[in-house]
Parts: structure tokens; C-alpha cells; sequence
């Protein structure tokens, strides 16, 4: 793909963050498809957080009190504590609230709101041949990889996942659990290893259970049910 391209793709996924309110004044002009192309690339990296201490990535998601991570970079159960750093070095507090061991998918709900712009988690799983966005872990130096998804597959370590992602991307040790994303920003799937870490765990079937733990977020006083290890619903 194309620098130019990857620059108009990446705006409709800033869109959401971007768009102007009705008070305010419309920009002069639009800005050029490499500078969109370096803001998606940032909000790419700002969302990427590291677990603490620094063993493994993780992506902030959602209505910016939940991060996702892959399963075995977590250490403890449902219930445990889990802080994450951000880009900046912030630590934030965090609670795990799921461990999906069989398709290595963990959600951590944040103490508090996280100060950046979080990404949504695609609702529909990605193609073969689709072109794909990976930055791995916050503290490292780089540029995103523009990366492709070259076929859905079967993945040994990954026994309830039919469709696992195997990728073009060139991972590092310390990559499990960093996002990988779409054309809009989207979250599909997280770092699961294999050679070089590129095969990915997919995470469209976790964006109906991100929804209820958003629900539970937003009614503090509802009981809190939703979490446990194994195979999320």
C-alpha cells in the first residue's frame, strides 16, 4: 500500500476523534494525506499501552476504561491487579476482568479514563489479503508496520479459534498483546507469537463482551457480573 493511500484511509478512522462540532469553525484546508498518515500513526501508538512491569503490550479500547491484552501475558485471575504505562509514562491502575486462555484474549478495565483517544474494536473480522497497521510496544523507537494478513488459519496454541491471523508483521519479543489494526483504526486482533510473533489472535468475537463491561462502567451501581477465565460468551 501506498504512503498516499494509507494517509486518506487512516483519516476516516481519525474522523470520529476529529470531527468538528456544530460551534466550531471548519478547517482552512484539508491537511495532506502524509500528515494524516503521521496522526494515525501516533493515535495508533498513544492507544498502545505496556503492561507493568514491562513483559508484554496491550491497546486501550473502547470508552477509554478498558485495555485488551493477550491472556498469557496476564499472571493473575479475574480480580486481579494489572497496571499498564502509557506512551508518556503514565501508570495507570487497572483490574482484569477477563482471561480467555483459549483464544488468548484478556480485558483490563482502568481504575480511571485513560487520556487518550481509544480505539474501537472491529465488529467484523478482517479478510485475507487486507492491509493491515502494527506498532508494537509504546516504549519502543519506530514507525508503525504497514502490514498484510496473508490467510486465516488454525494455530496449535490457540485451540477455540478457527480463523487465527497470520501476518506479514515483524514482532520482538515483549509484542504479545499489541494491537493490530485496520484501515479505520480498528482493533482485529492482538500479537499471539509464533515466528517472529506474527500470527495475531482475533478479537471480534470479544467487542460484544467490551459492550457489556462498557454498560457495567456506565452503571457503577448495576451488579457486577460479567468476567471470568476460559472461553469468553
Amino acid at each position: 500500500m501506498t504512503r498516499t493511500r494509507w494517509g486518506g484511509l487512516l483519516a476516516l478512522g481519525l474522523l470520529a476523534a476529529c470531527t468538528p462540532t456544530r460551534d466550531e469553525a471548519p478547517a482552512q484546508s484539508a491537511p495532506a494525506p502524509e500528515s494524516l498518515r503521521a496522526e494515525g500513526f501516533s493515535a495508533l501508538k498513544d492507544a498502545t499501552v505496556t503492561l507493568y512491569p514491562g513483559h508484554c503490550a496491550g491497546v486501550i479500547v473502547a470508552d477509554g476504561h478498558h485495555a485488551l491484552t493477550a491472556a498469557h501475558c496476564i499472571r493473575g485471575e479475574p480480580g486481579s491487579r494489572q497496571p499498564v504505562v502509557l506512551r508518556e509514562g503514565q501508570l495507570m491502575g487497572g483490574e482484569v476482568k477477563v482471561v480467555d486462555v483459549l483464544r488468548d484474549v484478556a480485558v483490563i478495565r482502568l481504575d480511571t479514563l485513560a487520556p487518550v483517544h481509544p480505539l474501537a474494536v472491529a465488529s467484523t473480522p478482517p479478510t485475507p489479503g487486507m492491509e493491515l497497521l502494527f506498532a508494537g510496544r509504546n516504549d519502543r523507537p519506530g514507525q508503525p508496520q504497514e502490514i498484510e494478513l496473508r490467510r486465516l488459519g488454525r494455530c496449535p496454541s490457540l485451540p477455540d479459534v478457527p480463523q487465527a491471523l497470520f501476518t506479514s508483521l515483524r514482532g520482538a519479543k515483549g509484542d504479545s498483546g499489541a494491537p493490530v489494526v485496520d484501515e479505520h483504526l480498528r482493533v482485529v486482533g492482538l500479537v499471539h507469537g509464533g515466528a517472529a510473533c506474527s500470527i495475531a489472535a482475533p478479537t471480534v468475537e470479544v467487542s460484544p463482551l467490551l459492550d457489556m463491561l462498557v454498560a457495567e462502567v456506565a452503571r457503577p451501581d448495576a451488579q457486577q457480573g460479567v468476567g471470568g477465565s476460559g472461553s469468553a460468551p
